[in-house]
């Protein structure tokens, strides 16, 4: 029994995966460069900037973008995304993500970077800013506040949907005389048909030819721009199950009279 919740236990922590870093010169270019940009240096931001990036109308918009910056120093920044791509014969593109907080607001500095082959320098291609007051980035939160019912409804299937699997995982170590508990164990955790809700926003993605493992899962991207997405699953077995429709053994039969 001991061994079949271990299995469980090791099969769900499989489920992890691992990121690659993001580039330590890739990180520094693009610090640079929203420094530069906020200080009004044009001359070395364009010098960092491929050929594109160095027309003449560049320094209006360089301009204009910080005009829209929080006054003051940021207190702190993090890396909240980042994807590579490489270009056989050619280079290297990766796309960064860094957030900036003023305390009153938040910034969010996306640039795509290259590097041809051979080559030991990035040059920024592109750069996107965002910046918004902490009252605007509030709807972003993982909190209750301010909720839909049906939103509260779904919240509910989410944290349920996982307990109801549990207890009938218990139910299928209890049962004796249960034949073959090491398949009906795992078999506990699976759900049909796949929910996705934007919990800032109330959407709902639905699918409804999907089989899921497990089902409920909390994700966001780290940054305070985006929001949080909570996934479940109905828990169809583990309510077959709870329900004694399966994995419910017969009763043996009465002894017959002597």
């Amino acid at each position: 029994m001991r061994r079949v919740a271990l299995i469980i236990l090791l099969a769900l922590a499989a489920v992890a995966c691992q990121s690659v870093k993001a580039d330590p010169d890739a990180v520094s270019l693009t610090r640079t460069i929203y420094d530069e940009l906020r200080l009004g240096q044009e001359a070395t931001l364009a010098a960092h900037a491929s050929a594109a990036m160095q027309r003449p109308q560049a320094a209006a918009q360089f301009a204009k973008l910080r005009g829209v910056l929080p006054p003051g120093e940021p207190r702190s920044m993090k890396v909240v995304g980042q994807a590579v791509r490489d270009i056989p014969g050619k280079g290297r593109i990766e796309a960064l993500s860094l957030e900036y907080d003023y305390g009153a607001a938040k910034t969010l500095f996306q640039t795509r970077l290259f590097r041809a082959q051979g080559a030991q320098d990035w040059r920024v291609v592109a750069f996107n800013l965002r910046v918004a007051s902490a009252k605007e980035l509030a709807v972003n939160r993982l909190s209750p506040v301010g909720k839909s019912p049906l939103q509260y409804i779904y919240l509910a299937l989410a944290l349920s949907s996982p307990l109801m699997m549990l207890a009938a995982l218990v139910k299928v170590l209890r049962t004796p005389g249960l034949t073959y508990k090491w398949a009906w164990a795992p078999l506990c955790f699976v759900g049909l048909i796949g929910f996705q809700q934007n919990w800032a926003t109330g959407q709902t993605l639905v699918v409804w030819n999907s089989v899921q493992v497990f089902g409920p899962w909390l994700s966001n991207t780290g940054s305070a721009f985006d929001p949080w997405f909570i996934t479940a699953t109905v828990p169809l077995i583990a309510l077959l199950v709870l329900g004694g429709v399966l994995a419910n053994p017969p009763r043996a039969g009465a002894k017959a009279a002597v």
